[in-house]
C-alpha cells in the first residue's frame, strides 16, 4: 500500500494533493477564488490540480483507488466481524489485495517523499550520466517491467530508484506549474519534480526543451500499469519523429494502441477507459452506500470517448493564463478543497445546486475514518475536526480526540454506525508524539 508520511516536508512546498479521497490542501487563501491569487499561488493550486486529473481520468489512478477503495471496505469487514479488543492502529490482513498492490507498488515506483530521501540532497549533478536499468518483477504468472535509475546526486552520493508514476507525476504537475509559474524552478528539489526532464536532456536532448511534449509523454505513460517502461517508448518514439506535437503523440497512442482487461478482452484505450471508469463508479459507490452524484458529473467529463482532453488541449491551444485555468476547473470541476485557516470548498449536488454532494462528503468521511482506524496522527484527533470547526454552526466535541464516533452527530459517525463501531472495544497501542 501506498504511505504518505511526510506531512510536513508536502506542506513546505505549499499544497498537497490526496490521491483517491479527491482532496486539494493548500497553504494560502483561496476564499476570493483566483482572482486573488499571486502568480505563485495559481501555479501551486494548478500543480496539485493536476494531480487530481492524473488519478481520475488516467487508468492507474483510477486502479489505485479501485484497490484502495477495496482495502477500506475489506479492514472495515474486519474491524465489523472481530469479536475481541480491537488494537488502534488497526493492521488489516486482506491477502486477496496483496497481488494488486504489489502491480500498483512496482508501478509507483520509489516514493520520494519518506525521510529515507526527502533528508538527503535532492540536487542532480547533471555532469554525470543518470544510468538507467531494465529488468522483469514476477507477481504471480506475469512479468511486470521494473525501471531503476542510479542518480549522482550535488553531496557526492549516488543512489539508485525506481522510477514509476509517483515521479512522473511529479515531475509532470512540475512542468505543468512553470507553464504559469516560470520561477517554479524547484531547483533544490530536483529529485522528484525535475527528474524527468533530467533524463531527457541526456538521453534524449532532441526533446528535453519542449516542456508541453514532455507533459503529454507523461500523461500517456498513466495510461499503462508500467508508466516507466511506458515513458521510455513514447520518448523514444517522439525523439524518432520530432515533428509530433505531444497532442499527436497522444492521438496515435489513443487510435493505435490497445489494452486487455483481467479477462483477456482487448479494447481500444478510449473503450477501455469507459470500461474502468464504470467499474471504478460501481466499486466507490459500495463503499460510500450512497449513489454517486458529483463524481459521476467529474468522471463522465474527463472521458476520451467525449472527444476532449483538457488537460493537454489547453496548454496548445490557449496561453495559460488564470482565466484559462478558471475555465478548465468550471468544466471539470473542483474537489474538496481546503488550508489550515479553516477555509474549504466541497462541490455542491449536480441535481441540488444548493446542497453539498452527499458522495463528496461520504469520500471524505471514509478517509478521516479509515485514516484515523489504521494511520492516526499522534495526537489521536479525528482528522475532520478543522473542518467541523469551519462548519456554520461550528461542530466540536470532547470525542474528536481517542473516539471519535462517539458524541453527538457528525461526518464521521454516521460512517462509524456502518460500521457498528460503538458496540466495539478498542484499545490503543502506544502512539509516539513528535
Amino acid at each position: 500500500m501506498i504511505k504518505y508520511n511526510n506531512t510536513e516536508l508536502l506542506k513546505s512546498i505549499a499544497g498537497s494533493y490526496k490521491p483517491s479521497f479527491m482532496q486539494i490542501e493548500l497553504t494560502h487563501s483561496f476564499k476570493d477564488g483566483f482572482k486573488d491569487f499571486s502568480t505563485q499561488q495559481l501555479g501551486v493550486f494548478l500543480h496539485e490540480y493536476i494531480h487530481y486529473l492524473q488519478n481520475i481520468s488516467t487508468p492507474f489512478g483510477l486502479f489505485m483507488s479501485m484497490v484502495q477503495y477495496n482495502t477500506i471496505a475489506k479492514t472495515y469487514e474486519q474491524i465489523q466481524l472481530s469479536k475481541k479488543v480491537i488494537e488502534l492502529p488497526f493492521k488489516a490482513s486482506i491477502p486477496e489485495l496483496d497481488r494488486q498492490w504489489n502491480i500498483i507498488n512496482i508501478g509507483c515506483g520509489t516514493y520520494p517523499f519518506n525521510n529515507e530521501y526527502s533528508l538527503q540532497c535532492q540536487i542532480i549533478d547533471r555532469s554525470k550520466s543518470i544510468i538507467i536499468h531494465r529488468r522483469q518483477e514476477v507477481i504471480g504468472d506475469k512479468q511486470f517491467p521494473k525501471i531503476s535509475l542510479d542518480i549522482s546526486f550535488r553531496d557526492g552520493t549516488t543512489r539508485s530508484i525506481d522510477l514509476g508514476a509517483i515521479i512522473i507525476n511529479e515531475s509532470m504537475a512540475a512542468m505543468y506549474q512553470m507553464i504559469i509559474d516560470p520561477t517554479a524552478t524547484h531547483p533544490n528539489n530536483d529529485f522528484p519534480y525535475n527528474l524527468i526532464k533530467i533524463i531527457c536532456e541526456q538521453h534524449f536532448p532532441a526533446i528535453a526543451d519542449d516542456d508541453r511534449k514532455l507533459i503529454s509523454i507523461c500523461y500517456i505513460s498513466l495510461f499503462s500499469m508500467s508508466p516507466a517502461e511506458e515513458l521510455f517508448n513514447q520518448l523514444h518514439k517522439a525523439s524518432h519523429n520530432q515533428e509530433l506535437s505531444g497532442i499527436e503523440l497522444f492521438n496515435d497512442f489513443i487510435q493505435n494502441s490497445r489494452i486487455s482487461d483481467n479477462l483477456g478482452r482487448v479494447m481500444n484505450i478510449p473503450d477501455f477507459m469507459d470500461f474502468i471508469i464504470e467499474k471504478f463508479k460501481s466499486i466507490l459507490s459500495k463503499l460510500l452506500l450512497c449513489d454517486l452524484d458529483y463524481i459521476t458529473y467529474v468522471l463522465d467529463k474527463v472521458k476520451i470517448s467525449k472527444g476532449i482532453v483538457p488537460i493537454l488541449t489547453v496548454i496548445y491551444n490557449e496561453d495559460l493564463t488564470s482565466k484559462i485555468l478558471e475555465n478548465m476547473v468550471n468544466f471539470l470541476g473542483l474537489p474538496f478543497t481546503y488550508n489550515e485557516c479553516g477555509e474549504c470548498f466541497l462541490p455542491h449536488s449536480i441535481s441540488a445546486h444548493e446542497k453539498i454532494s452527499n458522495d463528496m462528503l461520504s469520500l471524505i468521511a471514509n478517509w478521516a475514518l479509515y485514516n484515523y482506524l489504521t494511520n492516526p496522527n499522534p495526537y489521536r484527533c479525528c482528522p475532520l475536526k478543522l473542518f467541523c470547526l469551519s462548519t456554520i454552526p461550528p461542530r466540536e466535541k470532547e470525542e474528536c480526540f481517542d473516539f471519535p464516533w462517539e458524541g453527538e452527530i457528525c461526518p464521521i459517525t454516521r460512517i462509524c454506525d456502518i460500521v457498528n463501531l460503538k458496540d466495539k472495544k478498542f484499545k490503543w497501542r502506544y502512539c509516539k508524539l513528535p
